[in-house]
């Protein structure tokens, strides 16, 4: 049984925000948004430097299995977890320590599928320091926090004294988000590493669940990771955090990707953007914001960056019906 580092790609959910791009057929993952690359090729792609594709693996909706295949066409089917139903990342991340078979003693690295980064280098350093701090606390829940540039209401942020955090806020208001970046809070990159052995123990102590009764999917309540373990587990001093300063995005609405895609040098001279999906719809989007929609014959002309994520939703779910 294998002790080597070993990473859980979480490529699950639907990444409504960046409608008309992301749909429930081909989520956010799996699209060519970063230098040519599905959100979840560019990220595998950062990680082989520091784990080799034999010890990467992918969590997904049964229903998108094709959609990693297409991405990743080089790993292997046993490598890619299938969820029975969604039941959000806490339950996905059990599910993947349940079906890989690792020894307790190893770290696993628990990362997004959508996020981009400018600096590979300094993401990977990152990583390789959580990995050698899991394995000198065995016990240890380690999480990277990136420093704020804003006070964003869309983040989680990070409380902590030194390397033992002592909290988690969840997207707070404006006024609050701007106290805790005062006090020295990051925001969660909702990436996390840990011994198999130290998850397994925190998800029985703090959620009540075993790996092995994980097997009854569909009765589990719907949660995030947060809420689920690293909240609770915070409380007890259980986790630690490092600094993530590596250009990062979530990609989490169109105005953080084009303010992505302008770092990346990927936008034209005047801040514009032309993304073309594998169906062929083609969204381009100026330096206002302003968005041309273009499907086959058909263009819809609308700003997106001045959308609120209801009303992208509500579009979306209006283009469905």
């Amino acid at each position: 049984m294998s002790t080597r580092p070993y990473a859980v790609i979480l490529a699950g959910g639907g990444g409504t925000r960046l409608w008309p791009l992301s749909s429930p057929e081909r989520p956010k993952p799996f699209i060519p948004l970063v230098g040519g690359k599905t959100l979840l090729a560019a990220t595998v792609d950062r990680l082989l430097p520091l784990i080799p594709l034999e010890d990467i693996y992918v969590v997904v909706a049964a229903s998108q299995l094709a959609l990693v295949r297409e991405s990743l066409p080089s790993l292997e089917q046993s490598h890619i977890i299938t969820e029975p139903i969604g039941r959000n990342t806490g339950p996905a991340v059990a599910l993947a320590a349940e079906r890989i078979d690792r020894s307790d003693g190893a770290v696993m690295l628990v990362l997004p599928a959508d996020h981009a980064v400018l600096q590979p280098d300094a993401w990977r350093s990152a990583l390789a320091a959580a990995i050698a701090l899991a394995q000198s606390e065995p016990t240890a829940l380690v999480t990277l926090g990136v420093t704020p540039t804003h006070p964003s209401i869309g983040f989680g942020y990070i409380v902590a004294e030194g390397e033992r955090v002592t909290r988690f806020t969840e997207k707070p208001d404006v006024a609050t988000a701007q106290q805790l970046i005062s006090g020295g809070a990051r925001w969660n990159a909702g990436t996390f590493i840990w011994r198999r052995a130290a998850l397994r123990s925190a998800l029985q102590t703090f959620a009540a669940i075993t790996l092995a009764g994980i097997a009854d999917y569909g009765t589990i309540t719907p949660v995030p990771i947060d809420t689920l373990l690293m909240e609770p587990a915070a409380a007890a001093g259980l986790v630690r955090t490092l600094a993530l300063e590596c250009g990062w995005s979530d990609i989490g609405n169109w105005k953080a990707l084009r303010a992505h895609l302008t770092a990346s040098g990927e936008a034209d001279a005047n801040g514009a953007i032309s993304i073309t999906t594998p169906s062929g719809k083609v969204v381009m989007i100026d330096a206002t914001g302003a968005a041309q929609i273009r499907t086959g014959s058909t263009v819809i002309r609308m700003n997106l960056e001045s959308m609120s994520d209801t009303e992208i939703r509500a579009a979306a779910a209006a283009e469905r019906s």
